[in-house]
């Protein structure tokens, strides 16, 4: 019974500690964040006109969709220097990520899923004398990226419509 009532006030300890910690941080812990002018004041964000722009990736790792298949989710970053001379860097002075998840893991003796890493993998300007494929070596590595666009919740958003090596 001692041993229950010791573990009860530790784990009311520990949220006290937590609710503290909460407190601490304000209002963007809870949510809540303000921003220097009124909504209606800020301009909506344009995407990127559709055009072949270099990327960098930034993450790529092996995920699972809903129905079970496992995938690559492959981040690329568009330089704001990679911008076209009449695009407002204003959009996205940190430059523009965009997802790329269409590269299934493959099979072995597969023949269509081995094609389609060999073909990213040659996008990115890697070897392909290995047997092993690890995603995380595709960090830093750039490619050409071809951006169209996409009608994301009434939300007009750049999409990476195909994947080529650069040049």
């Amino acid at each position: 019974m001692a041993k229950n009532a010791i573990k009860a006030d530790l784990e009311q300890t520990e949220l006290e500690e937590n609710r503290k910690l909460s407190a601490g941080a304000g209002k963007e812990r809870s949510g809540i964040l303000e921003l220097d002018m009124n909504l209606e004041d800020y301009e909506d964000f344009e995407p990127l006109p559709d055009a072949f722009y270099p990327g960098t990736v930034t993450l790529a790792e092996m995920r699972t969709s809903a129905k079970g298949n496992d995938y690559y989710y492959v981040t690329f970053q568009v330089h704001p220097d990679d911008f076209p001379p009449d695009y407002s860097i204003d959009n996205a002075p940190e430059g523009i990520n965009l997802v790329y998840a269409r590269v299934q893991k493959p099979t072995p003796r597969n023949r269509r899923s081995i094609t389609g890493v060999k073909n990213f993998l040659r996008a990115l300007g890697m070897s392909l004398k290995s047997s092993v494929i690890n995603p995380g070596e595709w960090e830093g590595h750039r490619a050409n990226l071809l951006l169209g666009h996409q009608d994301w919740n009434g939300i007009d958003i750049n999409t990476i419509d195909g994947i080529e090596a650069l040049d």
